[in-house]
C-alpha cells in the first residue's frame, strides 16, 4: 500500500513537472478615447516585444483592454494555470495615483493604478474612478495566480506604467512621452489639509514585505519606476518602447528565465544605464520573494574638484603667457620711441 502510494505521489510530480508551461497575457494600451484626457503611448509595440520572445502568449490592446476584460482574462488565466507554471503578466499603459479610501494602509496615503481602456484621467459627474485597476485588486489577483501553481511555479508582473511625480514638469513643457500624470485622481475634491499630508508623504514608499508561504509560488512585481516618479518612453531605431519592457525582452532573449536573479540584474543594468531615463533620474522598482539586490550602479559623476583645478591652472596658464606677450610688445613699443626721439 505504502509503495503504491509513493509510486502515485512520483507520478503525480512528474506529470506537474511536464505539464509545466509559461503562460503570458499582454495588456497593451496605447490608443485612449479622445475624451478620457491621456495621450497616447507606444503600447502596441510593447507587445509585438512579447510576443516575439512568447508566441502563444494572450494579448489584449486598447479598446478590448476595459476594467472588465482585463479582469476577466486575468481570471481566466488563474483558472487555466497548472502548478508547476511560470505566469508573466504584462501591463503596458499609463499609470496613475488615487486618493485611497483607507490611507492607513498605503505609506504614501494614495493607492497606485493601472488605467484601463475605459478609465478617465479625472473625477467627474460621469467617472468616479471605479474602473482604474488599483495595486490592491491586482494584488489578488497576483495571489491567486501564486496559489494556483504553487510552490513550485513562478509569477512575475512587469508594469511598464507609471504612477505619476509632482516633482516633474508638467505635459504641456514636455514633448517626450510618458506614461501616467502628475495628478492624483480625486484629489482635487479633498480639503487643502488632506492635500498637504498627501504631499508630505509622497516619496515614502511601501517597504513592506511581500506576503509568502508554502502554498504560494515566488513572485517578482517589476514597474519601470518609482511610485513617485514617471516612466519615459525610450526610442531605439526610431521606434517607440516602454523602458521595461524593451530590457525585458532584451534580458530575456539574451538569457531566457532559467537564472531569475541574473535576470533581474540585466533589467535594472539596462534600465540604470540608458541615457535618456538618467536624465529624468528614473530606476526601475523590483519587489520580490526571491533572493535578490539592486547591483550597485556606479553613477557617472564628474569630479568637479578637480576640472576646476584644472580649469583654474589652463587660465592662470593663458594668463600668464597673454602677459608675457603683452609685455614684450609694449617693451618693444617704448624701445622704438625712444630710438625716433634721439
Amino acid at each position: 500500500m505504502k509503495r503504491t502510494y509513493l509510486l502515485f505521489l512520483f507520478a503525480a510530480v512528474i506529470h506537474c513537472l511536464l505539464s509545466a508551461d509559461i503562460k503570458v497575457l499582454s495588456i497593451g494600451i496605447g490608443n485612449y478615447p479622445e475624451n478620457s484626457g491621456w495621450q497616447k503611448i507606444n503600447s502596441h509595440n510593447d507587445v509585438e516585444l512579447i510576443k516575439s520572445n512568447f508566441p502563444g502568449a494572450i494579448t489584449i490592446e486598447d479598446c478590448r483592454a476595459t476594467y472588465t476584460n482585463i479582469s476577466r482574462q486575468l481570471h481566466l488565466l488563474v483558472a487555466n494555470a497548472n502548478a508547476g507554471d511560470t505566469v508573466i503578466v504584462h501591463f503596458s499603459g499609463h499609470g496613475q495615483q488615487i486618493v485611497t479610501k483607507f490611507s492607513g494602509i498605503e505609506a504614501d496615503g494614495v493607492d497606485e493604478a493601472l488605467v484601463p481602456y475605459d478609465a478617465a484621467k479625472r473625477k467627474s459627474k460621469a467617472y468616479d474612478g471605479s474602473n482604474h485597476y488599483t495595486d490592491d485588486e491586482f494584488g489578488e489577483d497576483i495571489t491567486a495566480l501564486r496559489k494556483k501553481v504553487g510552490k513550485a511555479g513562478l509569477v512575475i508582473a512587469v508594469i511598464d506604467a507609471c504612477h505619476s511625480d509632482s516633482m516633474d514638469k508638467d505635459a504641456d513643457d514636455c514633448k517626450e512621452i510618458y506614461r501616467g500624470t502628475n495628478e492624483i485622481f480625486g484629489a482635487e475634491s479633498l480639503p487643502q489639509e488632506s492635500i498637504e499630508e498627501l504631499k508630505k508623504k509622497y516619496h515614502l514608499h511601501d517597504n513592506s514585505p511581500i506576503e509568502n508561504s508554502d502554498d504560494m509560488s515566488n513572485v517578482i512585481f517589476i514597474s519601470a519606476c518609482r511610485s513617485d516618479q514617471r516612466n519615459y518612453e525610450i526610442v531605439k531605431d526610431g521606434t517607440g518602447y516602454g523602458s521595461l519592457t524593451y530590457f525585458f525582452n532584451l534580458a530575456v532573449s539574451e538569457k531566457g528565465l532559467k537564472d531569475i536573479p541574473d535576470l533581474l540584474t540585466d533589467i535594472y543594468r539596462g534600465m540604470s544605464s540608458e541615457k535618456s531615463l538618467k536624465f529624468h533620474g528614473q530606476l526601475p522598482a523590483v519587489r520580490t520573494t526571491i533572493a535578490w539586490n539592486e547591483p550597485e550602479i556606479k553613477p557617472v559623476i564628474i569630479n568637479s574638484l578637480q576640472e576646476s583645478s584644472k580649469s583654474n591652472c589652463d587660465f592662470t596658464l593663458l594668463s600668464t603667457i597673454i602677459s608675457i606677450v603683452l609685455l614684450i610688445i609694449i617693451a618693444a613699443i617704448i624701445a622704438i620711441w625712444k630710438k625716433n626721439r634721439r
